[in-house]
């Protein structure tokens, strides 16, 4: 029986359910769909609305937490079933903030805003229309064929790339956000196979391709249109070792080249892709044995010791990239740099030696970087995320201020080596570092990077300025990037650091996630490296 009522709250959607059947709902705001759910026994709602009885189930789904700021105004919510009963509809008008305006869903040009399976704000190709889908498969068949061109035949659509094609008569999913591809080595060795990776990255790369890899064994191109992100086609990397098919992203099974190998050809809106010789048993491993049944709210269940394996061998350069970029790429108005100095660049700014130049790590779209430029600082900004570098820059011209921002990944041990060796090289004297709200946005071995470089930069002298969040109660920060004083200090004694000042204060914080400022309290680390 489809859902009969539906209540909308701040909460969440309350709704009247007969059955529990695990079937999958649709939300639509305003007709158009912005995510799915599952219905499960568990969902109940946290009160029963007015006038509804007792024999009477009230299924609860809470509002994403990634949508839920961005309801504001007047919209009508509508669940819709998926599957044999598709379109049985329960639908309410509300306003959960009291504005009688329209809800506007859309990032800052105009795209339509969907929650994806990871629980982000993100696009779906069904709100692209077919001339960007046409554009994505263009830019998947470019690749394709550089791919191609250097490995050999053993390329093939993956992901929902594959899914779509088998499973709705050739066409892509409309819930999908991109182009999969997937690729066999000829190497068993993983560190072979994670050298072959990166040689692939520079050959996409020297081909003019905009590539973000996002781990060893898994990169991205970007594109943009008419000067705006448009898509993405995502490249991952697979291999064959003692019986066994490790394939991005991740699928770890028994296999042999027979069983992946020649490809076999499916039809992608109307295109000749290759494809895994049996594609029935690549959807398998990927989506489960029901991947035949429509599902948008499905999610990937990835046992522990598979995800330990390939991280192991081929790390994660992404942790909270996408996070800290949807500041930037979701803002309904792109961000201003501040003109300000934060405090921590203000204490750096008063004491570092006229002339010292200054690195900027993490600088995002560039307010203290630009600070110390106009103060008459020599800045070297850099930061993992493109769209945040953008904005700095823009701002840095219309500032008419001289500033090198550049990508770079502090999770990418080559990349922070390479920079360390350059920067040391090219100035004589003593560098300063600064490193704003960076420490607890890193996992261990990026802080780890962060002190190897600061090791790197300041061996002729100079210091390091850094702060940790000392309020490990801050709604932004995950648990596990809280961090100890102590725990910090002893993990940058590894690289010979040693702290000169540690001060205690107070500063106005707000988080990827949780963009609301509140008064945190801090630490303030000077560290300086000890030669003897």
């Amino acid at each position: 029986m489809p859902p009969r009522s539906l209540w909308p709250s701040a909460d969440g959607l309350a709704y009247e359910s007969a059955d529990v059947d695990g079937r999958v709902l649709d939300v639509l705001l305003d007709d158009r769909r912005v995510g799915s759910f599952r219905d499960r026994p568990d969902g109940v709602a946290p009160g029963r609305p007015p006038g509804v009885d007792e024999g009477t189930r009230v299924g609860f789904e809470p509002w994403p937490p990634a949508l839920l700021p961005h309801l504001r105004g007047t919209f009508r919510v509508a669940l819709r079933t998926v599957g044999e009963d598709a379109g049985a509809w329960a639908e309410a008008e509300t306003s959960l903030d009291g504005d009688p305006g329209p809800l506007r869903l859309a990032d800052r040009h105009g795209r339509p805003l969907v929650v994806n399976k990871w629980g982000r704000l993100g696009h779906a190709l069904g709100d692209a229309g077919p001339a960007m889908v046409e554009r994505m498969l263009d830019s998947m068949d470019e690749i394709r064929a550089l791919v191609q061109a250097h490995l050999g035949d053993r390329v093939y659509v993956t992901g929902g790339s594959l899914l779509g094609p088998v499973r709705e008569d050739g066409h892509v999913l409309p819930h999908d956000d991109d182009a999969d591809l997937a690729y066999l080595s000829r190497l068993s060795v993983p560190v072979d196979v994670v050298l072959e990776a990166f040689e692939l990255g520079r050959v996409l790369a020297g081909a003019g391709h905009r590539v973000l890899r996002l781990s060893a064994g898994h990169l991205q191109v970007l594109v943009e249109h008419e000067g705006r992100p448009d898509h993405y086609v995502d490249v991952f990397t697979g291999f064959l070792l003692e019986g066994r098919w490790f394939q991005h992203f991740p699928i770890r099974t028994e296999a042999t080249e027979e069983d992946l190998l020649p490809p076999v050809t499916v039809l992608v809106e109307g295109r000749p892709e290759p494809a895994p010789r049996d594609p029935e048993r690549m959807l398998v491993e990927l989506f489960g044995p029901g991947w035949r049944v429509p599902d948008p709210a499905y999610q990937f269940d990835i046992p522990p010791e598979t995800a330990d394996r390939f991280y192991g061998w081929f790390a994660d350069y992404n942790v909270e990239r996408e996070g800290w970029e949807d500041e930037v790429v979701l803002a309904t108005e792109e961000p201003r740099p501040a003109r300000a100095m934060s405090g921590l660049a203000r204490a750096l700014h008063a004491t570092a030696p006229d002339g010292a130049p200054v690195l900027d790590l993490g600088c995002g779209p560039g307010s203290d970087a630009l600070a110390l430029a106009a103060a008459g600082r020599t800045v070297r900004a850099v930061d993992f995320s493109r769209y945040a570098l953008e904005t700095a820059r823009r701002a840095a011209g219309e500032r008419d201020l001289d500033v090198a921002f550049d990508v770079l990944n502090l999770l990418d041990t080559r990349l922070v080596l390479r920079l360390g060796a350059e920067l040391a090289a090219g100035h004589p004297g003593a560098w300063t570092v600064l490193g704003r709200r960076l420490l607890n946005a890193l996992e261990d071995r990026g802080r780890d990077n962060v002190f190897r470089l600061c090791g790197m930069l300041l061996r002729r002298g100079g210091t390091a300025h850094l702060d940790v969040v000392a309020d490990h109660a801050h709604p932004g920060i995950a648990p596990h990037r809280h961090l100890r004083l102590d725990d910090v200090l002893a993990e940058a004694a590894r690289h010979r650091l040693v702290a000169d000042e540690v001060v205690p204060c107070t500063e106005p914080v707000s988080w990827a996630g949780a963009p609301e400022e509140r008064l945190t309290d801090l630490w303030r680390i000077t560290l300086r490296r000890r030669n003897s």
